[in-house]
């Protein structure tokens, strides 16, 4: 790994080593001692991994960086492809019911007061919620806020750490913005631009993502939301999915309101920091059956931009 710190940023780093030890584990299971990488190692190996259609690319794709290193050293290795995929991915789209008794165990949050809980947990978990909720903001660049990113005059939220370095400023509304203001003030950080809108438990640092997730979970179990068992691959109820509620409701409140969304106008791709508009029509995968007013503005929407490809019936 010190061979790649040069070349890529700390968090490509991360994911190949990740990927590298996930890797080697699986060779420690299956006995396998060569320096040689065979095509079946890779082949039992993808039949392990489970998750994201994308992790499990991104997993590949460290593989074959490590792979073109075993043949410059000598040791010719198979190149495994990425796995081709197609997502069927369908968001679980929070109901206002559910919402309501998210937000209302978030505010009620049973915390145990001990050393290892984050300072002001209480208050930081229903405010990243609301913030994630309300402005359909991603996960990372919510936890990336600093006090000064947020404009209480104007009423905006400005989006630094982003998503393919589309930093943007984004508006609130009125009712969020005046919690947020209530919630600075409460845990001292008016008057501290540079300080983290969540702080961590580590000083200089911000709450983690991952313990935000946890908890999150734990309120899905508190509001019995999505409960059932799910199969392999199968994803459910997540925090990135309130992203998607909020894709959806814009949606509907631009429809209620008499704007409807066209090629003219692309203020929704824009707010949510996306490249293009097939970015945004990934998160328009919900059930046209729960909500077809909703299925038919979207199809509306992006009339003509997404060609339709005829596919030849094949023999098996």
């Amino acid at each position: 790994m010190e061979l790649r710190k040069p070349a890529v940023v700390p968090r490509t780093l991360k994911r190949e080593k990740a990927a590298l030890i996930d890797f080697d584990e699986h060779l420690i299971i299956q006995g396998y001692h060569s320096k040689e990488l065979s095509e079946d190692i890779f082949d039992s190996w993808l039949r392990t991994l489970a998750g994201k259609n994308k992790a499990v690319k991104n997993k590949f794709s460290s593989i074959r960086t490590f792979v073109k290193y075993l043949n410059n050293m000598g040791n010719p290795s198979f190149m495994p492809d990425v796995p081709k995929s197609k997502s069927d991915f369908i968001p679980y789209i929070f109901s206002d019911e559910e919402l309501s008794l998210i937000m209302h165990y978030a505010d009620n949050l049973p915390i145990q007061a001990n050393k290892a809980c984050s300072p002001f947990l209480e208050l930081k978990i229903p405010m990243i919620l609301r913030i994630l909720h309300g402005c359909g903001t991603r996960i990372g660049e919510t936890m990336a806020l600093q006090r000064k990113d947020i404009d209480f005059k104007n009423g905006t939220i400005y989006l630094r750490e982003t998503k393919n370095s589309k930093e943007r400023r984004i508006p609130m509304h009125s009712t969020l913005l005046q919690i947020l203001e209530k919630y600075c003030f409460a845990i001292s950080i008016m008057m501290t631009p540079e300080a983290h809108l969540f702080p961590g438990r580590k000083p200089g640092h911000p709450y983690s993502s991952r313990w935000v997730a946890y908890w999150f979970t734990e309120l899905l179990r508190l509001a019995n939301v999505d409960q059932r068992e799910k199969r392999l691959r199968e994803r459910g109820a997540s925090l990135h999915c309130l992203r998607h509620t909020f894709v959806l409701k814009s949606m509907q409140q631009l429809e209620a309101a008499g704007h409807p969304v066209n090629m003219n106008d692309l203020l929704l791709p824009t707010y949510l920091g996306h490249e293009t508009l097939l970015d945004t029509d990934k998160y328009m995968r919900f059930s046209g059956a729960q909500i077809p007013e909703s299925l038919e503005a979207f199809e509306s929407f992006t009339a003509g931009l997404i060609p339709k490809v005829e596919v030849p019936y094949e023999d098996e």
